[in-house]
């Protein structure tokens, strides 16, 4: 009886010895030991649990407070016509973007797909994170994409069309134009100068002069200009738009390490929000990109590679701001010095590295925990999704979605990738190609490559042959997991970036030789804005379309324009 007791006994003691470590080590046993199966049974071994060591700094992404804001939610307009942006190499595939759980209110607002932008700093891209945006009424997005030119990968931009648009003209270079600045001045204190723009009528370019612009509360007006793509110039209807504000929410860009991006199944929700009235505060152009940028651009070696402050339209007059015109407008009523504060806020940061916002969220937390509550809510230009949902005051509200809507939001935004993957293509192309038809495969009706023929021809002093995009595998789909997904940025300390930015390209200046207007047959553009929200200004539509931006632009050709133009708003609005 007490040899049957002896083996259980033993087992309860080595079990006791185990608990009693406190869980701090765990023991590889082998219970035959205890049990008597094995005579020659080797002792147990004891192995320490500790916990693993950081992750590699290279291994981390890096939420960012500065950098580009998504040219669907803003954008200056460039009144010079010069080459875009150039970057050495291709950009990775895409990033899938699935939405928050908290989204605006209102179906006026789209879920828009983010996409890659060089950064000079890093020598690398940057993520510009997807952004819910209020389109503007009765116009639809044609997303920038990156094209292969001689020399790296130029950025086409984006740009507003009017909606229900099914082809697009591209036409021969404009001239220059010159003398953009007024010649009178305002008859009242509430009017707004718009540039001059040339126009083409009947077969030839015609200047349309600058005019005064009555500004309108909680609208902003975007003049008439011209997109440059590789088949030609585009015609960029002027029209209004939603203060900015009132336009959704913008999330913060990030920097993702090859080896985190290219996961299989990856997937990222963004979660820190700008706060879109202090981001006026750092907030500059970049005209050669058709981008705002936003944060820390301080530094000399920024104006030389042509970021400015966006106050300095005034003086270049090389593009021009409409969000720093409406509120130029807006605030110099009630504060006469507006502009001079702004321009000596700038130049004490300029002098002054301590007074210049953090450049990665990281570094902002880390400098708002020193300060007391009222500066930290002044200073906070990144912020949790969180705090923008419950802000009382803010002019958009929001309502929660399930995990089902979340991923049908993030399907139907591939349409956005498919439609600027067919614009790279038929833009690519010298001959008209069948208009294209959406598709969730991301498969356009276009011209194999070997059948096309080069778009762009090459300026005189400069002979290398356009290579036309190659054919890269769709990088925006939804995968069939949803494995890998990211919600909350990486805790780690900043890399100190580069203190001189690089140019990312150096190249000659290249012409587009359009012989003759051509008219290209196009999909129907996935996000196109809507009218009759819920919530103050999205309920009624925008004030009327000025005289004076037609004007120079007679004719029966440009009053049939301005009919169909009539027509479908009309119908898109019913």
């Amino acid at each position: 009886m007490r040899q049957h007791h002896s083996r259980p006994a033993a087992w309860v003691i080595a079990l006791l010895a185990v608990t009693s470590l406190g869980g701090h080590r765990v023991a590889a046993w082998d219970w035959g030991f205890f049990f008597g199966n094995r005579a020659d049974q080797p002792a147990p071994v004891i192995v320490e649990h500790r916990a693993p060591p950081e992750m590699p700094r290279q291994e981390e992404y890096e939420v960012l407070s500065r950098g580009p804001v998504h040219e669907a939610f803003a954008e200056p307009v460039s009144l010079e016509v010069q080459v875009g942006l150039i970057a050495p190499v291709e950009p990775p595939p895409d990033v899938e973007e699935i939405p928050p759980a908290d989204r605006p209110e209102g179906r006026q607002f789209a879920w828009i797909p983010g996409y890659w932008s060089w950064d000079a700093d890093r020598n690398g891209y940057i993520w510009v994170s997807a952004c819910w945006r209020a389109a503007p009424p009765s116009m639809s997005w044609m997303p920038g994409y990156w094209s292969r030119v001689p020399g790296g990968w130029e950025w086409v931009a984006g740009f507003w069309a009017p909606a229900g648009v099914r082809n697009l003209e591209y036409l021969p270079a404009p001239p220059m134009v010159d003398d953009v600045e007024p010649h009178s001045c305002p008859a009242s204190p509430d009017t707004i100068w718009v540039p001059p723009c040339m126009c083409w009528v009947q077969g030839q370019y015609v200047r349309r002069a600058g005019y005064w612009l009555v500004a309108q509360p909680d609208w902003v007006w975007v003049p008439s200009h011209f997109v440059r793509t590789p088949r030609g110039y585009i015609f960029a209807e002027a029209h209004w738009d939603y203060s900015l504000e009132r336009r959704g929410v913008l999330f913060a860009p990030v920097y993702f390490p090859a080896s985190i991006h290219r996961r299989s199944n990856f997937t990222y929700s963004p979660s820190i929000v700008i706060d879109l009235g202090l981001l006026r505060v750092n907030l500059f152009a970049y005209p050669r990109y058709s981008h705002y940028y936003f944060g820390d651009y301080y530094d000399d070696a920024y104006l030389s590679i042509g970021i400015y402050p966006w106050f300095d339209s005034h003086r270049r007059h090389t593009w021009y701001d409409p969000v720093y015109e409406h509120d130029r407008w807006q605030n110099q009523r009630s504060e006469p010095r507006w502009e001079e504060r702004g321009r000596d806020e700038y130049n004490r940061r300029r002098a002054d590295r301590d007074l210049r916002p953090a450049r990665t969220y990281r570094e902002q937390e880390s400098r708002l925990a020193k300060l007391p509550e009222p500066q930290r809510r002044a200073s906070q230009v990144a912020q949790p999704m969180t705090v923008a949902v419950t802000n009382r005051h803010a002019p958009v509200k929001f309502e929660r979605i399930d995990t089902d809507a979340r991923q049908k939001i993030s399907t139907q935004a591939t349409a956005v990738g498919t439609f600027r993957d067919e614009r790279n293509r038929w833009e690519s192309t010298a001959a008209p190609p069948k208009a294209a038809q959406p598709s969730g495969a991301r498969k356009g009706s276009v011209m194999p490559p070997s059948q096309r023929q080069e778009a762009v021809q090459p300026s005189r002093d400069y002979k290398p042959a356009v290579t036309p995009p190659p054919q890269r595998q769709a990088t925006a789909q939804p995968p069939k997991g949803r494995g890998g997904t990211v919600t909350a940025p990486v805790e780690r300390r900043e890399a100190a970036p580069p203190a001189v930015p690089r140019e990312p390209v150096s190249v000659p200046r290249r012409e587009v030789n359009v012989p003759q207007p051509e008219r290209v047959q196009i999909p129907a553009p996935p996000v196109v804005g809507r009218s009759g929200g819920v919530l103050g200004i999205f309920q009624k539509g925008p004030p009327a379309r000025p005289s004076d931006e037609d004007k120079g632009r007679g004719g029966k050709d440009d009053r049939k324009d301005k009919d169909d133009r009539k027509d479908r708003d009309e119908r898109h609005d019913n």
